[in-house]
Order: structure tokens, then C-alpha cells, then sequence
């Protein structure tokens, strides 16, 4: 979770990229649309991690000089591999300026 956020920081949208499934990856299309008018955020805290059934669920508190904003991402093993599988962020439309 730290490599993601530390790419999404970073402006690594490639790198963040990298760990979505499929279906992770369509989650943040959608979800892209409505961040586009929020600056790159500048700190991050995992606010909470949870593991539920082989899954660990994380929430995190994105900072940026407009306004806080959280996501959630959820990680499974897929092939062997430790992939994000739903990605969400809370309060989208309190986003706009």
C-alpha cells in the first residue's frame, strides 16, 4: 500500500497503475474523472488496515492543498501476486472547487 501512495505522491500514476486489476483498473477511470480538479496530494496517512478473509482492506487520508480527501483499496493475491482489487474514494462530489 506505502509503494502505491508513495507513487501516487510522486506523480507515478504508471507505477500506482501497476498493481490494479482489470477491474481495479475501470474503478479508477471512473474514478479519475471526478479528481481531476484535485491537485496531486502531498501526504498521505493508512488511516486503518483490516484483514478479512485473505483480503486486506486499507483506507487512507490524502492530503492536498485544496482539501483531505479518503480512499479505500482492497488487496488480494491473484496469480501469485499482490494486487488491488476495488479501489473507492469517500465524498467525490465534495471535491469540486
Amino acid at each position: 500500500m506505502r509503494r502505491a501512495c508513495d507513487a501516487l505522491l510522486a506523480g507515478d500514476y504508471m507505477l500506482a497503475m501497476a498493481d490494479l486489476t482489470p477491474e481495479a483498473l475501470n474503478d479508477s477511470m471512473t474514478l479519475g474523472a471526478g479528481l481531476t480538479t484535485v491537485p496531486t496530494p502531498q501526504s498521505y496517512a493508512i488511516e486503518s488496515h483490516l484483514e478479512i478473509g485473505g483480503e486486506h482492506r486499507f483506507v487512507v487520508l490524502f492530503k492536498t492543498s485544496l482539501r483531505d480527501f479518503r480512499a479505500s483499496a482492497t488487496w488480494r493475491q491473484v496469480d501469485g501476486a499482490w494486487k488491488i482489487v476495488a479501489i473507492s474514494v469517500e465524498g467525490l462530489d465534495a471535491l469540486s472547487p
